[in-house]
């Protein structure tokens, strides 16, 4: 079960960082846009939903980092005052009941819409869009699997807190 954890934190991880470089091309589209816009008095429409694309693939695919890293949002109201097992129970109750659910929920919700979108090479409807908006809507599943990998992964360490 441990080598399982360690896999899956090491496949978050790698998304982690990944996505960190995202953040760079993110700003250096923002800087060219802006350049492009008032100096130039260019508008680029393409580097405006590459904007979106890489924003949204930041955000979609490192929630499952911050859930790796404990770094998203909790509420502790309950558990600050609680022992170290009664926290992993909370923990433990909190990802079968809330967290894997919700992810399944995520992949089978959207996975109509992406095959679709798939189907009919989904376009933008903007001129001089990006013709690819069938692979922005493929991250909301793909956001979906990460966080039940991640889920799985802290279900373990806690579990394994837990038995110590």
């Amino acid at each position: 079960m441990k080598k399982i954890q360690k896999y899956l934190d090491s496949v978050t991880e790698a998304i982690g960082s990944f996505t960190s470089y995202i953040v760079f091309f993110m700003v250096l589209l923002v800087i060219i846009t802006l350049f492009l816009r008032y100096v130039l008095n260019i508008g680029s429409v393409a580097l405006q939903e590459s904007i979106m694309y890489l924003h949204a693939f930041f955000f979609m695919a490192g929630i499952s980092f911050s859930i790796k890293e404990n770094s998203h949002v909790k509420i502790d109201i309950l558990s600050q005052k609680f022992h170290d097992k009664k926290k992993n129970i909370v923990s433990i109750l909190g990802i079968i009941f809330f967290m894997i659910p919700f992810s399944v929920f995520i992949i089978f919700i959207s996975s109509d819409m992406v095959i679709k979108s798939w189907e009919i090479m989904e376009q933008s409807g903007e001129a001089g869009g990006l013709n690819l908006v069938y692979i922005l809507k493929s991250i909301i599943p793909f956001t979906g699997i990460l966080i039940l990998l991640q889920s799985v992964s802290e279900l373990i360490k806690n579990t394994q807190s837990y038995l110590k």
